[in-house]
């Protein structure tokens, strides 16, 4: 067995000087584990493979609610994406709404899950003597503002809503340009993430954002009609 021991330096350009850092092994072209980087490079690796995309969700979750994010999480890292959301990958020192804009500018698509918050039982109207509406479940306020602005901007939705939940404003099949597909708490996860429908709605939606990114990341000068 051969063992190969190197030296590597690096610069300080404050003094301009060469330092000699510390020596690492080689054996059967493997890196021992001394020559490891302070920080992973391979949590580096997966990152930069990413496509970041906001993830809209209310903050308060019960235990179902909870299972449920962590699987879809796990559906859009399986697909090469990296969800973002608000203030759980990051947080800036600005109003929320500020930072929402921020997220939505430096994100190539989103996905917005409405989930029963509050069940509200109505009781009277504005108008003397109107009918209220039933009672049903009211979802989180932002979850009609984050995805109105994600299509303001142009960006590629995809939008799921906890059976139950009333549709009103972007969540009304009637006013959105898109299909909204219904999840049932009730039922177990896997009967949801393995429905033909999702699938197909999810793929349509990752291909969206793969193409939305390549094409947004095209260079201003161009040179020629195709992709050269």
């Amino acid at each position: 067995m051969i063992t190969i021991k190197k030296h590597y330096s690096y610069y300080n350009p404050q003094d301009g000087k060469y330092y000699v850092d510390k020596p690492y092994s080689l054996r059967d072209n493997k890196v021992s584990p001394s020559a490891s980087p302070k920080i992973p490079l391979k949590n580096t690796a997966d990152r930069a493979y990413k496509i970041p995309v906001f993830l809209s969700h209310p903050s308060m979750l019960n235990t179902t609610q909870t299972r449920f994010l962590n699987r879809l999480i796990d559906e859009i890292e399986r697909a090469l994406l990296f969800p973002r959301t608000l203030p759980d990958t990051e947080q800036y020192p600005n109003k929320t709404i500020t930072s929402v804009r921020r997220m939505i500018l430096s994100s190539y698509g989103l996905i917005a899950v409405n989930m029963q918050q509050v069940f509200a039982n109505y009781t009277m109207t504005n108008i003397p003597g109107g009918t209220p509406p039933p009672p049903s479940w009211e979802g989180a306020p932002f979850l009609q503002i984050e995805p109105s602005m994600g299509y303001q901007r142009g960006l590629p939705l995809l939008l799921i809503k906890e059976s139950g939940v009333n549709s009103i404003g972007v969540w009304n099949p009637s006013v959105v340009p898109f299909f909204i597909i219904e999840w049932d708490s009730s039922k177990p996860l896997d009967e949801f993430f393995n429905r033909v429908e999702w699938r197909e709605i999810f793929q349509n939606w990752v291909a969206q954002v793969r193409n939305g990114y390549f094409i947004q990341t095209q260079p201003s000068y161009r040179y020629g009609p195709d992709d050269l």
